[in-house]
């Protein structure tokens, strides 16, 4: 039996001795569902990026049946985080590389052959492909192709962002490679200030698919659809052909928080 030896300490803690022996004693309360952590608001993206129209080795018939899929799924909107076309002298013999020429051209070539699947919209932005058109004459092809594609809606250059059912979600197309997959999307990541996170980060350029959740943020490298340049090659990267899918589950509170995230890899071989 436990002796109490000042009585009215426990009582200023506004508890009964009864209570107070059931805590000395060690014993647990119930275990109780977590109510807030339970949601019914759910919703799922698709993701892509690097498609590269234009190039001799662009992915076509693998993206217009990764759109097929998304409507297949009942997706309305794709995310698209840049290089949606092949440009021009991005690199040393590129010129032998690309089917379409000139800056209005390939614009147009993406206006007439990226999948059009009615009830879904694309959100897209440019990357350093598109903008080598910016860089040797002055034209940004993703309002060309904005301007012709009410469902294709362009975000700007290099990054862009749009809020999904009210989720926050940042698309980048970032430069260079890293020994790792996940090394150049962490460090990128660690600069953002707490305060301007977004809640899903997505990358473009590596033409690699990884998924990790960090700072909690959950961050993607989106794959591509393009297969192996000469460039590519000689920098020994095998490019991951496909699109990814996000399920996301949102909490019933101010701030959206996500409480899962399902990604799945659609990959095309």
């Amino acid at each position: 039996m436990f002796q109490l030896v000042d009585k009215p300490d426990h009582k200023e803690l506004g508890i009964s001795e009864k209570q107070l022996k059931r805590i000395l004693a060690g014993k647990k309360a119930k275990p109780k569902v977590l109510v807030k952590n339970i949601s019914d608001n759910v919703f799922t993206v698709g993701i892509v990026a690097d498609t590269h129209l234009c190039s001799t080795h662009e992915k076509l018939n693998e993206l217009h049946t990764f759109y097929a899929i998304m409507k297949k799924e009942g997706i309305d909107t794709v995310l698209h985080a840049g290089d949606y076309l092949a440009g021009w002298k991005v690199y040393r013999g590129q010129e032998n590389e690309v089917h379409t020429f000139g800056a209005k051209n390939q614009a147009q070539y993406v206006v007439d052959n990226y999948p059009k699947v009615e009830g879904i919209t694309t959100y897209f932005i440019s990357g350093n492909h598109d903008l080598s058109w910016w860089t040797l004459a002055g034209i940004d092809p993703g309002e060309l192709i904005a301007g012709q594609r009410p469902d294709m809606i362009y975000l700007g250059q290099y990054q862009g962002e749009v809020r999904v059912n009210k989720i926050k979600i940042r698309l980048m197309h970032a430069d260079g490679n890293a020994y790792a997959l996940s090394y150049k999307a962490q460090k990128i990541s660690e600069q953002i200030p707490s305060g301007q996170k977004p809640q899903l980060l997505l990358f473009g350029h590596w033409h690699q698919a990884f998924y990790f959740f960090y700072r909690t943020i959950h961050i993607m490298n989106c794959g591509c659809f393009e297969g192996q340049s000469s460039f590519l090659a000689r920098k020994g990267i095998n490019p991951i052909i496909g699109g990814w899918t996000a399920e996301i589950r949102v909490a019933n509170d101010r701030r959206n928080t996500i409480l899962s995230f399902r990604p799945c890899f659609i990959p095309f071989f």
